[in-house]
């Protein structure tokens, strides 16, 4: 009973929000609001993490403070967590104090105790103040350009007498840490205790180093006469300028002359101050979505929450398909739904087909962050550019595959998944849903993504195709539609792409590895071959013409799971394409030609192929084109063990898995 009563407390007697946090007159000051009931006694805990020491205040009405020498003695190098308690049978309940947009991400120096105070934003989005002994304090002062350079100047305050005598600059990038140091100047200002530095940046001295969407931190570094490090830091703008809007992060652009840009900016996380290095039009595409982030705020802040619109999205706008396609019919098909506002992220070449009637709109426009930023649900299979949401949003991750291949966390090659693992990390904290196609899934998901919320473990809702009655009008209408031959076995490609195979940042090369003249002299006469490239390889792939009525490239189809319908063998290697497939149990091949160097330098995978695979794992394309001539004895061969990975991986699909997540998700 205890139990029940102290979570009761703790979700409505300790809910709040933190409307501001400021330093003001030598204390910090704290403001609350959505405190209720009102007459529940409540405390503010400031708690260094390390040692366990405290201060408590009794909150009285909406406003608390510490003074800063209260601070300093409780940890003059420490994370300081921020909470909200009560008692219960005498008995302290704790919650932690979330973070929100509209708190300023802000430092403050305090002379007195030579201490920085600033309070920062956690992994899981919880405030907690960071307090650090200062012996050298910089500030910037100006970032601008000076013809085809960057042009900084700020100020280093000495406050033990270190007297540093030698400033500079160090540009380290992200993903080799390969570092180039520039000089500042650093003279004495006429205030005690205080120097001037100024210097100009080269891009031209990084041009060895600088590929297409490079990122680099920069870093001040402070020595002494005899070249001791006095100070070394990220350079941090919380004292330079506040960034009312997304886009006042981009502080100065420098356009190149091969239709390239460096461009100075802000980080997100801790406003640090770094540099990009990108083309022109992902610059344009880049600072837009800035703007838009600019517009969902606005949004959040002033309109209320339409708790009956959803936002749906399948492959950053892309494609209308995967799981969010098939939980939208079958909203579409519930009457219970019929008031609902539907919004479609969509920039593919077939808004037509999409039924309903929709609002489409471009994830690159203002109206699709205004939308994001009104619409109580959430659906997407990827990610959103938006890596935060407003109180009453959900969020339904939709994922788009059993894996194979390592995720996530679990990844130890270096590419560009493990770059992007950190905004895949913050984005996942708003997940508050996670759909699963099985046991094996859920489990690798919950370690890979982090994720300690609802796993919706009910089957995929882009598989209920394959168990819908009508199934072979269905095979006969696609065919049609995509006008190919009847009487002919179709085989279908849908291999994925390598992480080595990078010819710049998410853009991949891929060639056929198997001939296609002896393709086409042995199968042509009875087959046809289906291209299902994945997304960031298709547009690299070019087949000859003399080919066309053998080879059809559907890589730029929009719904993969109509192409499984209509195919009688699937070949692939180490993509998740399979674990669908086998819904039809249909025959299936693995052509993995570079098995053993991707299994041990590329990525890694959660199975054995050789033992867990319903097909047989083939690595050159003379036994791939025996295979398929003899894909009846590949059946044969491969029956029992079929059968046990269908049980084991499919045994959730029956057709009604977009229907159990709508009934549970939206209300």
């Amino acid at each position: 009973m205890k139990k029940i009563l102290k979570k009761i407390v703790s979700r409505i007697g300790l809910k709040h929000k933190v409307k501001n946090v400021s330093i003001q007159n030598g204390a910090l000051i704290i403001e609350y609001a959505n405190l209720n009931p009102f007459f529940l006694k409540r405390y503010v805990v400031l708690k260094d993490r390390k040692t366990g020491r405290r201060f408590q205040r009794h909150l009285e009405g909406s406003f608390v403070s510490f003074t800063l020498d209260e601070i300093a003695i409780l940890a003059e190098n420490g994370k300081l967590d921020l909470y909200l308690a009560t008692y219960l049978f005498s008995k302290k309940i704790l919650k932690r104090s979330r973070f929100f947009s509209h708190l300023k991400l802000k430092q403050v120096v305090d002379e007195k105790n030579k201490l920085k105070i600033k309070m920062s934003k956690t992994k899981k989005k919880n405030i907690s103040i960071l307090t650090q002994r200062v012996y050298i304090n910089p500030n910037i002062r100006d970032i601008r350009s000076k013809g085809s350079n960057f042009y900084l100047t700020g100020t280093i305050e000495d406050f033990y007498n270190k007297k540093p005598s030698f400033a500079e600059v160090i540009l380290q990038r992200r993903d080799v840490k390969r570092r180039h140091s520039f000089k500042l100047t650093l003279s004495k200002s006429s205030k005690l205790n205080l120097y001037q530095f100024e210097g100009l940046i080269f891009p031209e001295r990084l041009k060895f180093d600088l590929v297409k969407n490079s990122r680099w931190d920069l870093i001040l570094q402070v020595s002494d006469e005899k070249h001791n490090v006095l100070h070394r830091e990220l350079i941090n703008l919380q004292s330079y300028r506040e960034f009312e809007r997304e886009e006042d992060r981009y502080l100065v652009t420098i356009e190149g002359k091969d239709e390239h840009v460096l461009s100075l900016y802000a980080t997100m996380g801790i406003n640090s101050l770094a540099l990009w290095y990108t083309d022109t039009p992902q610059f344009e595409k880049t600072y837009a979505i800035a703007k838009g982030k600019s517009v969902f705020n606005q949004t959040c802040e002033n309109e209320p929450l339409d708790k009956h619109m959803v936002v749906f999205e399948s492959f950053l706008g892309k494609n209308y398909s995967g799981n969010p396609k098939y939980i939208y019919e079958q909203m579409l098909r519930d009457p219970k739904y019929k008031n609902f506002t539907f919004v479609w992220s969509y920039i593919g070449n077939h808004p037509e087909e999409i039924p309903g009637n929709p609002i489409l709109v471009d994830r690159e426009t203002v109206d699709f962050y205004r939308y994001m930023g009104k619409a109580k649900y959430w659906v997407s299979n990827i990610i959103f550019p938006v890596h935060r949401k407003r109180e009453g949003n959900v969020y339904l991750q939709t994922w788009h595959g059993t894996p194979l291949k390592k995720l996530g966390f679990d990844i130890d090659i270096e590419g560009p998944e493990t770059l992007a693992r950190e905004n895949f990390y913050v984005e996942s904290r708003n997940w508050d849903y996670l759909i699963s196609a099985n046991p094996y899934s859920s489990e690798i998901f919950r370690k890979a993504f982090k994720f300690d919320k609802e796993m919706l473990e009910v089957g995929y809702p882009l598989n209920d195709i394959f168990y819908r009655k009508g199934l072979q009008n269905k095979i006969e209408e696609l065919k049609e539609k995509l006008k190919l031959p009847k009487d002919k076995k179709i085989i279908l490609y849908a291999p994925t792409w390598r992480d080595n195979e990078m010819v710049g940042s998410w853009e991949h090369s891929f060639q056929l590895k198997f001939d296609l003249d002896k393709y086409y002299e042995q199968l042509h006469s009875d087959h046809i071959l289906l291209l299902r490239m994945h997304h960031l390889i298709s547009d690299s792939m070019e087949i000859d013409e003399k080919y066309k009525e053998f080879v059809y490239d559907f890589s730029k189809y929009d719904d993969i799971q109509e192409l499984y319908v209509i195919s009688d063998i699937l070949i692939t290697d180490y993509s998740s394409v399979f674990f669908d497939f086998a819904n039809t149990k249909r025959p299936m091949l693995f052509y993995a030609y570079d098995y053993e160097m991707y299994k041990e330098n590329i990525r890694g995978f959660y199975l054995n192929m050789e033992e867990d695979l319903p097909g047989p794992v083939i690595q050159n394309d003379e036994d791939l084109l025996q295979a398929i001539l003899n894909i009846d004895q590949v059946i044969q061969g491969y029956k029992e063990r079929y059968e046990e990975f269908y049980q084991r991986f499919c045994g959730l699909e029956d057709g009604e898995a977009a229907k159990r997540v709508v009934d549970q998700v939206f209300q």
